[in-house]
């Protein structure tokens, strides 16, 4: 009898629990939009001397990040060796579970002197670093021609809806009725921090950032954004042309 108790009890218990755990997978690499990389990269060609800017684009456009400075290469990248999966405790309402692989991202900036030829190449796999040396990159790029509007391709997800560059202000599509449109000046920035993928299960190119302004504005203090790679780029750029000395890149 009493074996039997315990018996059901343990099988209670064990009903109640929720596992979890991690598993080695298959390798798998894909692009910087998601798309799967059917060929391992091989990145050695970057040490060769003489090495172009032509071919480095060509020989690494499944990375590319798509934006366009003569003077660097940005590309990006993901792979996935390990995956983790959970499954809930059943409940009057049923059970729950899930697997999904873990993704890393990677980045190579590549810089190139005035001829063209591998000058720097930097490897990145975090991100906090990435966007440090990507401002440090930036400072040698041309400057931006803000003789017409720069349109940034932004996720409407939250936040800014829109964003176009000007040569005096940010123009921000909101998605609200009430408030289509809003400007922010440059200058009122102060700081803008990172942070980090939109949605790592199946695009780690789409990033969020957010800019703090030292007066209030149309948007109030803060606006959140998520851009593509070469739209953030773009966007550095900008900054750095428009914004104060004193901003705080965190």
């Amino acid at each position: 009898m009493n074996r039997s108790i315990a018996l059901t009890a343990a099988l209670v218990v064990a009903g109640l629990c929720s596992c979890a755990g991690a598993t080695r997978l298959p390798t798998r690499t894909r692009g910087p939009e998601g798309a799967h990389l059917e060929n391992q990269l091989d990145l050695r060609f970057l040490d060769e001397s003489g090495m172009r800017s032509e071919e480095v684009r060509e020989r690494l456009s499944s990375i590319d990040t798509g934006y366009q400075n003569p003077r660097l290469f940005w590309g990006r990248w993901s792979d996935s060796k390990w995956g983790y999966w959970w499954i809930a405790a059943a409940t009057p309402q049923g059970g729950a579970g899930d697997a999904r692989r873990v993704w890393h991202a990677h980045n190579v900036l590549v810089a190139f002197d005035e001829n063209g030829l591998v000058k720097k190449k930097v490897f990145v796999d975090n991100d906090a670093v990435l966007w440090r040396e990507l401002h440090k990159q930036l400072q040698e790029a041309p400057p931006l021609d803000l003789t017409q509007p720069v349109h940034m391709i932004v996720k409407p997800c939250c936040g800014a809806w829109e964003m176009s560059l000007t040569q005096d202000s940010i123009v921000i599509g909101t998605g609200k009725r009430k408030k289509p449109t809003a400007s922010v000046s440059p200058q009122t920035i102060v700081r803008i921090s990172h942070n980090g993928v939109l949605d790592s299960r199946s695009n780690d190119a789409v990033t969020c950032h957010t800019l703090y302004m030292a007066q209030k504005t149309a948007l109030g203090r803060r606006v959140r954004f998520c851009a593509d790679p070469s739209s953030v780029a773009v966007f550095f750029q900008y900054l750095q042309q428009k914004a104060p000395e004193t901003l705080q890149w965190r």
